[in-house]
């Protein structure tokens, strides 16, 4: 089975997969759909009473078709589905009361409040939540659930700014199906081939922007709880196989021998590596939730990264990373903590540089980094949290203890603006 990348590390952004969104009604399975409807929809034309069964079937098998592919998408595959399996063709139905539904209540909201302003609120909205629904009506076939704001919300809370993102994607889709749809019948006119070539652009396009919708949700998978049809541990070690290392390491999992896979990364490792093989050991340990290797690693991996690989804010990550397995975590060398600290700082990550200095003076009290890690994290109280009180106190007790420090002019203006924010 073709499947899409599981690890949140190797997904692309959803803007990046357009050209696959492009290129995916394109592929025999959504060519042979098209054109199996295709046919439905020209008999339709061709016999007017009778043909109204054919032009519905159409519809109904090109929407359950649309629907099959954004499920078998979310869930990780990269194919389309085969005709006629996955969800019930009860789904045309369902769709078309959830449009109707939502047409109405924001006719009935700007009728009631007499507000053209509201309703245009209204309608934006339901527009921006227009896809969370159809996702959800795809992943439970269940239309109370699609109209329920909530879950909509729920959907755009969990996602994010991707969710905007793709649901400006959507538009432009729908754009680019009116243009093509105005040009093709300004050619051909509205008689047999202006009406199935307008039905097959509807088509192509309805299959792509249910693909974009399907990828939006395998993006998320994770967070939104939607189960994926391959198997975890090879999923997640669906490495681009650049490293003979990661080649026989992803052979061992294949196998299901995991751990001897984490061996063989971790025997190999001890004398270098490149990162996306630190990385693909990392995933792993995850995997098979052992934490105290991946907090020995991490501290492994940081020293690599600042002083062989010189990738700064990757190390950052992975101190991140560490620290949330263990608030406690230490890197190899006290100097590390200044060296990371000085780039969180550099960008803006004020709440890691309190993580990362948090404690520093007790460890090491004589250290000669405690001053300016204490900067830094006055600095980030202040600037980040907006604790100008904390913060001054702070800087008021390095000016008593430190006079003669070379960060002293750095200090005293920092602390002329802490106490200034303070009323100090």
């Amino acid at each position: 089975m073709n499947s899409l990348a599981t690890d949140p590390d190797r997904i692309p952004p959803i803007w990046e997969r357009l050209p696959q969104v492009f290129a995916y009604p394109l592929k025999p399975a959504s060519l042979a759909a098209l054109g199996l409807y295709g046919i439905l929809f020209s008999v339709g034309i061709v016999f007017p009473v009778i043909g109204l069964l054919f032009l519905l079937g159409a519809w109904v098998g090109l929407y359950k078709f649309a629907y099959d592919v954004l499920e078998a998408t979310a869930r990780g595959r990269e194919e389309p589905p085969d005709v006629q399996s996955g969800t019930t063709s009860w789904v045309l139905v369902k769709t078309f009361v959830l449009f109707f539904v939502l047409g109405f209540a924001v006719a009935l909201i700007g009728g009631v409040t007499e507000s053209l302003f509201l309703m245009a609120i209204v309608a934006l909205f339901v527009v921006a939540a227009l896809p969370a629904a159809i996702i959800i009506l795809a992943m439970t076939n269940s239309l109370l659930n699609a109209l329920n704001p909530l879950t909509w919300v729920g959907i755009m809370r969990v996602v994010g700014l991707p969710y905007f993102i793709a649901s400006l994607l959507l538009f432009m889709l729908a754009i680019s199906q009116g243009t093509a749809e105005y040009l093709l019948a300004s050619v051909v006119g509205m008689g047999f081939l202006g009406s199935l070539g307008g039905f097959l652009i509807g088509g192509y396009f309805l299959v792509a922007s249910f693909h974009l919708m399907g990828y939006l949700v395998h993006q998320h998978h994770e967070a939104l709880g939607v189960d994926q049809d391959v198997e975890a541990s090879t999923a997640r070690l669906q490495a681009e196989s650049t490293t003979p290392l990661l080649t026989e390491a992803e052979a061992l999992v294949k196998e299901g021998e995991v751990d001897a896979a984490i061996a063989l990364l971790g025997k190999n490792l001890k004398q270098g590596g490149l990162p996306e093989e630190h990385d693909r050991y990392r995933k792993l340990l995850t995997l098979q939730g052992r934490k105290e290797e991946l907090l020995a690693h991490g501290r492994q991996y940081i020293t690599v990264l600042l002083y062989g690989l010189e990738q700064t804010k990757k190390a950052l990550g992975v101190a991140e990373e560490c620290l949330k397995l263990d608030p406690r975590f230490q890197t190899a060398e006290p100097k590390q903590v200044l060296d990371m600290a000085r780039v969180a700082d550099d960008f803006n990550r004020h709440e890691l540089v309190l993580r990362l200095t948090n404690g520093f003076a007790n460890r090491h009290p004589k250290h000669p980094d405690v001053v300016e890690n204490y900067y830094l994290a006055a600095k980030a109280l202040f600037l980040g949290r907006g604790e100008e009180a904390k913060a001054h106190n702070i800087l008021s007790q390095l000016q008593k203890r430190y006079p003669d420090h070379e960060l002293r002019e750095d200090i005293d203006r920092l602390a002329t603006a802490t106490a200034k924010a303070a009323g100090a």
